[in-house]
């Protein structure tokens, strides 16, 4: 990763090498206004499009540059009355934040072409002295702070998947929250009841709350959800299937992804065709039998883009062509097993088998 340097120092530094930037600072050149979302400008002679972050307070303001120049992407706080602060650099800047102390806290991302999981977060004090440098054996992109600049955060991408918080004044990693359903969010420090905590985004939308014990103090109805067809799924796994396919059929109706929909409808598919089995063998060719048999094949219809849909399609329209050729009705039984075909020539896929294929010629 790239080391974070100070390009030069603040006003008020007493470092005899640094320079005094208190007056206009020759090696930045601003071309727009400080409260537009993107600012065009020359650094040591370079062109470069600055992204600009307010401190809530509006005090401060930082500039930096997401691509890498000679001297790396220029990171610029920048008072109210408009003089820089201080500046430094970083190999690749990805998010910057600022607080209302004036310390900013920076993701860097590394070399463009570094194919090597890594991201460094660095926190920078309003003197332009480096208080954080910390490097992650993960790609990192979002990054938070306080608004009095007490606390920092970031986000790791697979296989890491873990948020990150830091204490500023100790300087030392505090927590570290696994998050396996989301990859490497967005944050952002808040209140509730009065307590710290750091709220975690799924998207554009708040999907929990952790303090800074990493203790998940408030869920999204999201989140809820989605604890609520765990908690479900793990369930069906130890009960009868008639309790089983009740507790899928809560998940299936909370779940809004699509592809854990058709998960659970495979299950639920599943479970309806073992069920007919059971009543089958137990009383035979009743209403109940026949009901779970069709909701078997409705379910395993939702999944039909997957082989198990076609093939649990299939094996339902069977057993149902099977029991009118029992009751005398070769049209009923001869439209099911066409309609096997039709699947197979549609998907190119192997349904039919032997027997049916004779079925179809003796029927037709």
């Amino acid at each position: 990763m790239g080391l974070l340097s100070r390009l030069f120092g603040s006003g008020n530094d007493t470092d005899s090498e640094s320079k005094d930037v208190s007056g206009p600072e020759p090696d930045i050149v601003i071309d727009s206004p400080l409260d537009k979302e993107f600012i065009q400008g020359e650094f040591r002679g370079e062109r470069v499009t600055f992204s600009s972050v307010p401190s809530p307070n509006g005090e401060w303001r930082c500039l930096y540059g997401r691509t890498g120049m000679n001297d790396g992407a220029p990171i610029v706080l920048v008072r109210g009355d408009g003089e820089v602060q201080h500046a430094f650099a970083v190999t690749r800047a990805e998010n910057v934040a600022v607080a209302n102390t004036g310390h900013v806290v920076v993701t860097d991302i590394g070399e463009a072409d570094n194919q090597d999981l890594a991201g460094t977060l660095n926190v920078v004090a309003p003197d332009g002295q480096p208080i954080i440098e910390y490097e992650f054996d993960a790609n990192i992109w979002e990054c938070s702070i306080t608004e009095d600049g007490q606390y920092a955060s970031t986000a790791t991408y697979n296989p890491d998947r873990s948020v990150y918080i830091f204490d500023i004044e100790s300087e030392e990693l505090i927590t570290e929250f696994e998050t396996p359903n989301l990859n490497g969010p967005s944050q952002e420090f808040g209140e509730i009841d009065g307590e710290l905590v750091l709220y975690l985004f799924d998207g554009d939308e708040r999907y929990r709350a952790i303090d800074l014990d990493g203790n998940t103090v408030w869920k999204s109805q999201k989140l809820e959800n989605q604890d609520r067809i765990d908690e479900l799924l793990d369930s069906s796994e130890r009960a009868d299937l008639q309790e089983s396919i009740e507790l899928l059929e809560e998940a299936y109706e909370l779940t809004d992804d699509e592809n854990r929909k058709k998960s659970i409808a495979n299950q639920l598919a599943d479970a309806h065709w073992k069920l007919s089995k059971e009543i089958h063998k137990e009383e035979g060719d009743t209403d109940a039998w026949w009901a779970h048999l069709n909701q078997a094949k409705q379910y395993y219809y939702e999944i039909v883009s997957w082989y198990d849909g076609k093939k649990g399609v299939a094996k339902v329209e069977r057993k149902q062509a099977k029991y009118h050729l029992k009751e005398g009705d070769e049209e009923t039984a001869l439209q099911l097993l066409q309609s096997i075909s039709e699947l197979e020539e549609e998907h190119d896929v192997q349904l039919l088998t032997d027997a049916d294929k004779e079925k179809i010629e003796n029927l037709s």
